[in-house]
Parts: C-alpha cells; structure tokens; sequence
C-alpha cells in the first residue's frame, strides 16, 4: 500500500485547524475506500497503527459473505480493541470508517453515502478503466478534511464554542 500525507500537514479549512485535528484523532482511526474486491483505492490513515491494508481484505470478504448469506454488513465491534468500523457500499466501492465506539454517529451513513457519491463522480474516469494507483486518488484529501470537518460541525462535536473554549482556560492561582 501506498503512503499517504501525513495527517498532521493536511490543511484543515478552519483557523482552529490544530483543534479539529485533536478532535478528529480523538474519534477517527481512518477511513478507506476499496473496490468491492478489497483493493484499496484510498486510504485517509489517521492512526498509523491501523492496518487499512488487512482491514480492507477483512471487510471486502464479510461484504461478499454478506449478500450472498445474510444481508449487508453495516457495522462492526471489535470488542478488545475497542473500535468500531461502519461500512457502506455503493457503486461497487465500499467506504470504511473505523473510529473509536464513543463517536456520534448520527447521520454517518448519510455522510458516507455522499462521500462515495462524491468519490465517484470526481474519480468517473479512473474508476471506469479500473485504475488501483492510489496515488492518482490522493487528490481527495482535501475533500476528505472537508467532509470530516462539515460531519463534526454537524452532529455538534465541533462547536464555535468548543472550538474556542480550549483557547482561554484559564488557571486559578
């Protein structure tokens, strides 16, 4: 798998980009796009220790397994871990997110449906010739840092005044 940016030089569209940075490491381990056969399109690593590589194999299996047994799978707890992955697919690409279990999750499946419809317009062409390079889909990043920073000001985790609040704590001597 390819290297992607570090995530602490992607540029946050916000003057408190350093603070939603924190706020974003504090729920998000990282997000994926794959073909449905499990070949990764783009990673979006936020933790390094997460291995998005096996992970993609591991969910483009149980997907497979899915609809030809049980249905979709749309989430998954790994219970030691402590980590929680939701999963969605359309167009023959699935969207992982993996973050940690005490994320809002309100309108996430709205969010990752627009984010693959998004991918996939952007991407139309490369996507139609079954181009794997993740490198050619790198050019996301910045659509990715907007989609996360828009779903935390949605579901409330990024407010004006949690924003700033962290600016002036103030000490009692």
């Amino acid at each position: 798998m390819e290297e992607g940016p570090d995530f602490d030089e992607l540029d946050f569209p916000t003057s408190k980009s350093k603070f939603v940075r924190k706020v974003v490491k504090k729920f998000i381990l990282g997000i994926f796009i794959s073909e449905s056969g499990g070949s990764i399109l783009y990673p979006f690593q936020i933790n390094p220790e997460i291995r998005v590589d096996l992970v993609s194999s591991f969910i483009s299996a149980l997907a497979m397994f899915g609809e030809e047994n049980v249905g979709k799978i749309r989430r998954i707890f790994i219970e030691g871990l402590d980590v929680e992955m939701s999963i969605y697919s359309k167009h023959d690409l699935i969207l992982t997110v993996i973050f940690k279990p005490n994320m809002v999750q309100d309108h996430l499946d709205e969010e990752m449906e627009h984010t693959l419809d998004l991918f996939r317009k952007r991407f139309s062409t490369e996507l139609s010739e079954r181009k794997l390079n993740q490198a050619l889909y790198r050019k996301f990043d910045s659509a990715m840092v907007k989609i996360i920073t828009d779903y935390f000001l949605r579901i409330e985790v990024l407010k004006e005044d949690h924003m700033f609040s962290h600016l002036f704590s103030f000490k009692k001597d």
